[in-house]
């Protein structure tokens, strides 16, 4: 077979080996465009839709998930307004499954233990708060993978702690803690391949053995968090059995779990029992081939715990309890309607007030980038709105909200102050800003405008008409 340009040739033979006379057809889907996707984010308003004004760059829903879609061929959508108000997240469609075979229940504890950049914590997030919410956790032992984690949960309104620690110590504090645990594996990346010429380049012959072992580690470590009957989701977006497969029959032979079924998903087909000691059970995991689905390469699999892996329970920490502080308590009358009792449990680190998301899994040897999400800053005696907790609550329940067109919006972003409107609530001191339902951020009330404080590391004169890039691609067409 004459592999394409940039394929390592060692990848192609090593998928002759597995796939046989297969190989051919995914090596020439590697060749092709890669798939590109969105999905509606905004977790504030988890039974929101996306807006209109997207239509023009929808093209098939993803049939996976609920709220994704293929993204027509054009402009990357990523420096417009409504991406920067977090109404939308780009995503793989693939990589939208396993949010999806998590499927949240009510107030579950759950860890995304290898989260960023962040869109399976985000979907995660959203797909939770349907159900009335639950406690997330998301951590990533990369310190700038985390920061970038971060920045994503923040822009969507995600309500979860964050947490930059290796698996091993996560399980030395928190065994049996968690009802279910996310690990999207560090991978040879081979399903990214058409995507990214990074990782081709990056790939090497041994990768998949040498992953293999790093993603036992982090299960070992995965499963003494999990509490008894807790399910466990693994996944990749690799394409070798030595990742997928046999590491799922490893789990099997060597720990209480089950495999459980997945949701019967278009496009996807069963595990391969064959790479995985004809253990039948395996073709309960799911794999997504680029040559045979519309998508990149990704593989899940759901696993229950059937009995204790960790020796006994976590030790309960203390808790936040309840604000009686009046003065936050009267601040925060002054910003919104109907204070969310998570705004009232805080933790302060330096003049930062978060709302406490961690609760009894707080402990001081642990680094925690983010207790829960940012509320305010301190400044003397004087509070001042976080960026982040603007996206947390939806349109109406702040106590004044400016709804601005996408010209305005666009300024707003850049740095600018507004003009101030009529008829906004003279006693609140601060602004909600909101774009087609969706919050941009916050300004102070001034004589006659309205003072921007969108953070100034995220501003930016590089975002695009969202109008002007639909007459573009209509004019193309």
């Amino acid at each position: 077979m004459r592999n394409p340009p940039d394929i390592p040739t060692a990848f192609v033979q090593q998928m002759e080996h597995w796939l046989g006379s297969e190989a051919r057809d995914l090596i020439a889907a590697l060749s092709d465009k890669p798939w590109r996707g969105l999905r509606y984010a905004a977790v504030a308003r988890p039974h929101g839709e996306l807006p209109q004004s997207l239509a023009p760059f929808l093209g098939d829903g993803v049939p996976w998930a609920p709220d994704g879609f293929y993204l027509n061929p054009g402009p990357s959508l990523g420096y417009t307004v409504l991406h920067q108000a977090g109404s939308f997240y780009l995503q793989d469609p693939s990589a939208m499954a396993v949010a999806v075979a998590l499927d949240p229940q009510p107030g579950e504890r759950i860890l995304d233990l290898c989260a960023a950049p962040g869109g399976k914590t985000t979907y995660a997030a959203l797909l939770a708060a349907r159900r009335g919410g639950a406690q997330l956790v998301a951590n990533d032992i990369h310190r700038d993978r985390v920061l970038a984690l971060a920045e994503n949960v923040e822009r969507v309104g995600a309500p979860c702690a964050i947490t930059n620690e290796s698996p091993d110590a996560l399980a030395e504090a928190w065994p049996q803690a968690f009802d279910a645990i996310v690990v999207d594996a560090p991978c040879s990346g081979e399903g990214m391949f058409r995507k990214d010429p990074a990782v081709r380049k990056e790939w090497r012959p041994d990768a998949p053995e040498r992953f293999q072992a790093l993603q036992k580690d982090i299960l070992r470590h995965a499963l003494t968090m999990l509490k008894p009957g807790g399910r466990l989701v693994y996944s990749t977006c690799t394409l070798n059995p030595l990742e997928n497969e046999q590491v799922v029959l490893w789990l099997l032979e060597h720990y209480p779990v089950e495999l459980e079924p997945l949701p019967d998903w278009s496009e996807w087909r069963p595990a391969r029992s064959d790479w995985a000691g004809n253990r039948e059970e395996v073709r309960l995991a799911k794999r997504l081939w680029p040559h045979l689905g519309r998508g990149e390469g990704h593989f899940v699999a759901r696993l229950r715990l059937c009995e204790p892996v960790a020796d006994k329970p976590r030790r309960r920490s203390k808790t936040a309890t309840p604000s009686t502080d009046k003065a936050w308590d009267g601040w925060l009358a002054s910003l919104v309607t109907e204070v969310p009792p998570a705004w009232r449990r805080t933790s302060v680190r330096k003049t930062i007030v978060f709302a406490d998301a961690l609760g009894d899994l707080a402990l001081p040897s642990l680094r925690v980038l983010r207790p829960g999400p940012p509320l305010a800053e301190r400044k003397g005696q004087v509070f001042v709105p976080h960026h982040a907790a603007s996206r947390l609550l939806p349109v109406g329940f702040f106590r004044a909200t400016v709804e601005i067109d996408e010209e305005a919006a666009i300024r707003y972003l850049a740095g600018e102050a507004l003009t101030a409107p009529g008829g906004l609530d003279l006693e609140a001191p601060f602004c909600a800003v909101a774009h087609e339902g969706f919050h941009l951020g916050f300004a102070k009330r001034a004589p006659g405008r309205l003072n921007n404080l969108y953070p100034r590391g995220l501003r930016s004169t590089r975002i695009e008409s969202l109008a002007a890039l639909a007459g573009a691609v209509a004019s193309s067409s």
